[in-house]
């Protein structure tokens, strides 16, 4: 349940105009994705980079990104835990993957607001995957 509305969520998102950023929620969402390592999550990738898709001519450039992260994330939480003490690290390294992908680097010093949110958000998942 907890997926699906993380997906009608992204989806909502991804309704809106281009000029408010998406990533806030589909970056944490797949940090989650990585930490979890279920088997739903090959269900989940599949839709989750059909819904970044649908605005554009290329799906298999953001099925490759979705993918990507994931799989980064997975061999990240190998590594290091996935707690507070990390958080603000991971939160970072999502806003600067999110701008190298929608291709806005010259707006990354302008990103300040969007450390809070995405650290807010990540609590949130990480909260919800340690339980």
């Amino acid at each position: 349940m907890f997926d699906f509305i993380s997906i009608i969520l992204i989806f909502f998102l991804d309704s809106l105009p281009q000029s408010f950023s998406k990533g806030f929620l589909i970056m944490p969402y797949m940090t989650y994705l990585g930490y979890k390592r279920d088997r739903r999550i090959w269900i989940v990738i599949p839709i989750l980079s059909i819904i970044l898709s649908l605005y554009s001519a290329n799906p298999i450039v953001h099925f490759l990104f979705v993918m990507g992260n994931v799989i980064f994330y997975y061999l990240y939480f190998n590594i290091f835990e996935y707690n507070t003490g990390n958080i603000v690290v991971i939160s970072i390294l999502q806003i600067v993957i999110w701008k190298i992908y929608i291709g806005e680097l010259e707006n990354l010093m302008k990103t300040s607001i969007y450390i809070v949110l995405y650290i807010l958000i990540n609590l949130f998942y990480m909260r919800r995957a340690t339980r």
